[in-house]
């Protein structure tokens, strides 16, 4: 029998951070079958005080045999793409966290796998559901500011005060400030037309002291003249967060420093003034919309906008950027 959107079984593999504010998203949505498992048992019995309605399992591979309709993959970037490749083999509808890989290596498999079984598959790109990004790209694509010429894309934050166990993190030994790569996917998205080249420079300039980029600028070409520039960096203070989009007619800037409200300012040249619209958000705002979405998803037969092509194309950019591709 079909199953309504919020009747899905979901096994969340993972439960750091992130997998606690799904655990969490996903119990407020009215689910209540979700299981969770994760190597370190200290986490999966964290999530579990947090949200009690989550039920354990003791492996990945056990929660798959349980067969739930729906797997969040909420692991470290290079486990992504197995452990969807597994999911998908066993019969599951497939939610991975962002970033989808840390290389190609075995993306084209995971496509194949996906297109053949018919199960879907969504990459957390969740930024693309934040309310006033979405305001912005309305506005973007009635014309409001005529042609898109120029995206300019700002993230910082202090890793240290953000996470005081920084240090151990796979961002900080790794990834470093890619790991903001939501900014990269954001410019992307508004642009959307092919990427023709990157250039970047990057490296650790900060006194934070991890052994990963700690800052990063990217200019990214696109076709039909338009052009990206992309700053990241985990030390700036106070944390920062703006998108500007500059057109042929008119300029649309979000700033959003705060989870708690954004603001939108837009001019267009036949208006010839500035439009201002001040909002109210909560992060999970953006997260609990992203994963109903999903829901709805593997529930029906709607298709899957934030597909394994839409992640590939930040992840490409990330490689072409580190000369990896």
């Amino acid at each position: 029998m079909k199953k309504e959107w919020n009747e899905i079984s979901v096994l969340l593999a993972g439960c750091g951070s992130i997998g606690k504010r799904h655990a969490r998203v996903l119990a407020s949505l009215g689910l209540t079958d979700i299981r969770a498992c994760d190597p370190n048992a200290g986490q999966l019995n964290s999530l579990i005080r947090e949200v009690p309605v989550v039920k354990p399992v003791s492996s990945f591979d056990e929660g798959l045999a349980d067969m739930p309709d729906a797997v969040f993959i909420l692991t470290p970037p290079k486990l992504h793409v197995p452990m969807a490749i597994k999911a998908i083999a066993a019969g599951c509808h497939v939610f991975s966290e962002k970033p989808i890989s840390e290389s190609m290596e075995g993306i084209d498999q995971l496509k194949d796998l996906v297109s053949l079984s018919g199960k879907k598959m969504m990459v957390g790109l969740c930024f693309r559901y934040h309310k006033g990004l979405l305001r912005a790209k309305r506005l973007l694509d009635e014309g409001y500011i005529g042609r898109l010429v120029s995206v300019r894309a700002l993230m910082g934050e202090h890793l240290p005060t953000v996470r005081p166990d920084y240090r151990d993190l796979f961002s900080s030994k790794y990834s470093g400030a890619f790991d903001l790569m939501h900014d990269i996917d954001l410019a992307i998205w508004f642009a959307n037309r092919p990427v023709k080249d990157v250039k970047a420079m990057y490296g650790a300039y900060s006194e934070i002291g991890i052994e990963a980029p700690d800052i990063v600028e990217i200019l990214i070409g696109f076709e039909n003249r338009c052009l990206a520039s992309v700053h990241l960096d985990f030390f700036q203070q106070p944390r920062r967060r703006q998108i500007e989009l500059i057109g042929t007619s008119g300029v649309i800037t979000v700033e959003f420093a705060s989870w708690d409200e954004n603001e939108l300012a837009a001019f267009n040249t036949q208006n010839n003034k500035w439009m201002r619209i001040k909002e109210e958000t909560k992060r999970d705002d953006m997260f609990r919309d992203e994963d109903e979405e999903f829901l709805k998803i593997a529930a029906g037969d709607k298709p899957v906008a934030c597909d394994i092509y839409e992640a590939c194309k930040s992840l490409e950019v990330v490689l072409a950027a580190q000369n990896r591709l």
